[in-house]
């Protein structure tokens, strides 16, 4: 998956997404949809987006990929533990 940056005439950056040679409106869902899947996720920055943006945005996406990557330790599919009172409670 091939994301390209640009800023728009307000200054706003935005996001065209290319999946193979189609492009597509960008969502979330699908860029991270593609992490899961294994993609690459290939970035371009129009000339107008500044080296210290690009170096931004980098990051957040690196943490995306991380965070959609990592498998939950805690998560073991057992009922969670029942605290003292619960039986108590009205709802």
């Amino acid at each position: 998956m091939k994301l390209i940056f640009k800023k728009n005439e307000a200054g706003d950056v935005e996001v065209t997404m290319f999946k193979g040679t189609a492009e597509i409106p960008f969502s979330y869902i699908e860029m991270i949809k593609a992490i899961l899947a294994g993609e690459v996720l290939d970035r371009d920055f129009d000339e107008s987006i500044p080296k210290e943006e690009q170096t931004q945005i980098n990051d957040v996406l690196k943490e995306i990929e991380t965070t959609a990557i990592e498998t939950p330790e805690d998560d073991t599919g057992s009922e969670p533990d029942q605290t003292e009172g619960d039986e108590e409670l009205p709802f």
